[in-house]
């Protein structure tokens, strides 16, 4: 068990050393860059600039990740579980990201039907989960795509779903897309940072549900979740 926990250590600070290296890397090159007269041609500089709010956005969303995955491995993410609206949680992920959606041409759904039951969950956490799901979905979906987010009564629960007609998931893959820092190709030339579906998975797990995926590549993902109901 100590040598299990020291190998999850050391493959954890690798995993983040090996994350920074390349923003870290792109701000150095983007500061040499100014330095050696860039910053006196103001289009350029304008550029350059630019490029190094993205990377530090980056590093920002890595350490906010970061932390969130943090408190939720130590059990120290207080959610607190109360009855709450289904359908009022999926539409405010969707409102949060339906510009970014419009933005590159993908049309998003959401199919909330008013009969399900409601659920015992801790409302902004649920969300969070729901703008990972969805967020993921608009970076590998191409422009004129669609992104449905659903809801169903399944048992003595509610199975959620987010799906797209995007890029989909190499079989290979697929067992693997909730580890930390785990990325396929087509994700790592995306420079996320690979946290937001390990917390995905720790938030539904905290609620007592249960987290996969199914994907044909070429033909598009669908990532789905259960959360017990509150009856």
């Amino acid at each position: 068990n100590v040598r299990r926990l020291e190998t999850v250590r050391r493959d954890f600070i690798s995993n983040i050393s090996h994350e920074l290296r390349t923003p870290l890397a792109s701000l150095k090159a983007l500061a040499e860059t100014l330095q050696s007269g860039a910053i006196n041609d103001p289009p350029a500089a304008r550029h350059f600039v630019n490029q190094i709010e993205l990377e530090v956005d980056t590093l920002n969303q890595m350490t906010s990740e970061l932390l969130e995955l943090a408190r939720i491995e130590t059990r120290e993410s207080d959610i607190q579980l109360a009855i709450t609206d289904t359908c009022k949680i999926m539409e405010q992920a969707c409102d949060r990201l339906r510009l970014q959606a419009e933005r590159v041409k993908l049309d998003l759904k959401l199919e909330c039907p008013s009969n399900l039951p409601q659920i015992m969950a801790d409302g902004s956490r649920l969300e969070q989960v729901f703008v990972n799901l969805v967020h993921n979905a608009i970076k590998f979906t191409p422009p004129g795509g669609e992104i449905i987010v659903s809801a169903q009564k399944d048992n003595r629960a509610v199975r959620f779903a987010v799906k797209d007609n995007g890029a989909g998931i190499p079989a290979d893959d697929l067992p693997r897309i909730f580890e930390r820092f785990y990325k396929t190709d087509k994700a790592r030339s995306d420079g996320g940072t690979g946290l937001g579906l390990a917390i995905a998975r720790h938030i539904v797990e905290a609620h007592g549900g249960e987290i996969w995926a199914e994907s044909i590549e070429g033909k598009g993902s669908t990532f789905s979740f259960v959360i017990p109901s509150a009856g």
